[in-house]
């Protein structure tokens, strides 16, 4: 079957996520995640013509678009500065790049694949404060508790944190249908999310 630009720009991308939580090569991600990205930013303006590529241009060329198409085009080519020299390049670089790729995507198909998702479930569990995410539970203890369980796992050293990550992000794609399927439930019955976690630690108690 033949492959159009928005799957063979998912496939990249989902292979960067994974090699993301696998902690593999930095240099492998970041080369997968732009290609990715850059498809993507090329096509979103033939697939919605609402300015928004315009205002993320705006916002990557502010926070550096020449940096990310940088180490790129340092991977890519060698034709013109065979003696050039990358600066140290961190794992954790390739996730704003990983992000503006999932937001794109989501943008242009309108929905998120399960990788990704899993994905943005990392982020937002690494940044839930920063991004300033509604907070459901009532329970005030479960709350500080899992604020604590955040801020330990951004203590640790890059390696054990992302042994943390490659684990959640294997039981969020083997478990996100019983979990969305729990949450339809729960939604059917008129529970809160407060309720609906109350039930569940009942029901593993027992």
């Amino acid at each position: 079957m033949t492959i159009d630009k928005t799957e063979a720009a998912r496939r990249q991308l989902e292979t960067a996520i994974d090699l993301y939580f696998d902690d593999a090569d930095s240099l492998s991600v970041h080369t997968l995640a732009f290609a990715s990205l850059k498809v993507l930013f090329d096509l979103y303006p033939h697939r919605n013509q609402d300015g928004f590529a315009a205002q993320l241009d705006g916002i990557v060329k502010k926070e550096g678009w020449k940096a990310m198409s940088g180490v790129a085009n340092f991977l890519k080519h060698a034709d013109r500065d065979p003696d050039a020299l990358l600066a140290p390049n961190h794992p954790q670089q390739c996730m704003s790049i990983i992000g503006l790729a999932t937001l794109l995507y989501r943008r242009i198909t309108g929905d998120l694949s399960l990788k990704m998702r899993a994905f943005d479930y990392w982020v937002e569990e690494l940044g839930y404060e920063d991004l300033e995410i509604e907070e459901l539970d009532t329970d005030p203890q479960r709350v500080q508790a899992f604020a604590d369980h955040r801020a330990q796992i951004r203590a640790l050293p890059h390696a054990e944190m992302m042994a943390v990550g490659k684990s959640q992000y294997q039981f969020f794609l083997k478990n996100f249908e019983k979990l969305q399927g729990m949450a339809r439930q729960a939604e059917i019955e008129g529970l809160s999310l407060t309720e609906l976690l109350d039930q569940q630690i009942g029901t593993v108690t027992k």
